[in-house]
């Protein structure tokens, strides 16, 4: 019994002795104070034998301890499997919430035993201190496992879809795993491998929460509650959709996107091409690629195949195609025309059109002796060049324009020569017209028969 309060507790009578209750042992808040003859039932927890009186220090804290231990011990005995209770919210965090029930037991209502729909959180169906229903899942260490899950219907035992089925699902979640999707109220998940064939950041990042897609079930298991899509299960493959219209050896016209040392990107639209060095050129001399190709301009390149994710495109090959076509088409002492590509100190470079080229040595540029090739020629110039060398190992031609000048030369010379005798011949053809008819004939055949003998001549060589 409370005889009176003390500066750190009170002073009790324990039938007729003296003793002392701590605040802290009294279990009632600081602002409350317990009067002066309140009996209550306490524990003594400290006793110590003194002259007249013993040193007593008793709890009521104790003893309503040991009380709540027996209400507990009850109501777990009491409590069973799916049994529908009341509970109060005590506490939330992100995994847990805090319950108790009838002040003396608490509970753990886990955020995987908040709903079926995983989406929600415990902000959306929880406040604290409020009294809400609900099911004991389970006793674990003699604590109560509580759900609001079992008072739901679970959407599993009505889900009827299987494997291979093509679903509408409603986008949840987007995490860094993948989308988490709705489907006739069973949680789903689409891996980002899932989500399209190649690039999937880019397809993933047009995806919103509430979108719906289309999907196809490629993992159902309903014991574990699993349920796995794929969006690209219904996609057809770029690379292969590619490669239907562009089989293996067609050539096709595209830009560069990106050149590095010995590979080079091709934009194709939605997937993406790739050239290797080795693939560019057989010249061992060429040790970047960047040297073959330019990026943001267009090329014509040969579909070799596919690799990984990537069309395999190839120049050499094409290159082969053209100088074979080429070399069947001219040969040694033919004629080409081109642009000067490039001057060099040795000569001059010619694109000769379908990327074939040919060299020009320095001394066959011009007649007379140069210097540089700049001395005759420019950049872009056109030019008329004659083949002096095919070289098919290493697809090389030597060209020469001076042997077209020298053509040339020769030419105007016969073609001089030709206009001179014939002119000697017109002049004498002249001369014995005019003595036939001043009369005179020289012995022998007649000169009017001479004369007639060279005119017929000339005309059967077309030069009357």
């Amino acid at each position: 019994m409370i005889i009176s309060k003390l500066e750190k507790g009170y002073l009790v009578d324990i039938e007729g002795i003296r003793g002392f209750m701590p605040f802290s042992e009294s279990n009632v808040k600081r602002d409350e104070v317990l009067p002066e003859g309140y009996t209550f039932e306490g524990y003594i927890i400290k006793f110590e034998e003194r002259k007249g009186y013993p040193n007593i220090v008793i709890s009521k804290k104790e003893a309503l301890k040991e009380e709540i231990n027996k209400e507990k011990e009850k109501l777990l005995t009491a409590l069973q499997s799916a049994q529908k209770v009341i509970g109060k919210v005590e506490k939330i965090t992100d995994k847990v919430a805090v319950i108790s029930l009838d002040n003396i037991l608490y509970g753990i209502l886990p955020k995987s035993e908040l709903s079926w729909d995983k989406s929600k959180k415990f902000e959306d169906v929880l406040k604290v201190g409020e009294n809400i229903e609900l099911a004991i899942k389970e006793i674990k260490d003699r604590k109560p496992i509580l759900s609001l899950k079992l008072l739901e219907e679970n959407p599993w035992n009505n889900f009827n879809k299987n494997v291979g089925d093509t679903v509408e699902a409603t986008v949840k979640e987007i995490n860094k795993f993948g989308v988490v999707v709705n489907v006739d109220d069973v949680e789903g998940f689409i891996h980002n491998n899932e989500i399209s064939h190649f690039y999937y950041p880019k397809v993933k990042k047009n995806i919103k929460v509430g979108d719906k897609v289309k999907a196809k079930i490629i993992e159902l298991d309903k014991e574990k509650r699993k349920l796995k899509l794929s969006i690209k299960a219904l996609q057809e493959n770029p690379i292969e959709k590619f490669l239907k219209e562009n089989p293996v050896g067609s050539v096709i016209q595209a830009k560069v996107k990106d050149v590095k040392q010995k590979v080079a990107f091709i934009d194709l639209g939605e997937i993406e091409g790739i050239i290797k060095l080795e693939d560019a050129t057989d010249n061992k001399n060429i040790k970047s690629i960047s040297s073959i190709l330019k990026e943001n301009k267009v090329y014509k390149f040969k579909v070799l195949g596919s690799e990984k994710d990537k069309i395999l495109l190839g120049i050499k090959q094409l290159l082969e195609e053209t100088w074979n076509d080429f070399v069947s088409k001219y040969k040694v002492g033919d004629k080409v025309k081109g642009k000067v590509k490039k001057l060099i100190e040795k000569g001059a470079i010619v694109d000769l059109g379908e990327n074939i080229e040919g060299f020009i040595p320095l001394p066959e540029i011009s007649i007379e002796k140069i210097n540089i090739p700049s001395d005759k020629l420019q950049l872009h110039q056109e030019v008329e060049a004659k083949i002096i060398r095919i070289d098919p190992e290493n697809k090389k031609l030597v060209l020469s324009i001076k042997q077209v000048l020298l053509d040339e030369e020769k030419k105007r010379k016969e073609e001089e020569k030709r206009k001179n005798e014939e002119e000697a011949k017109r002049k004498l053809l002249e001369k014995l017209e005019s003595k036939k008819e001043d009369g005179k004939q020289p012995e022998g055949e007649s000169l009017g028969t001479l004369g007639d003998i060279l005119k017929k001549k000339l005309m059967e060589q077309g030069r009357w």
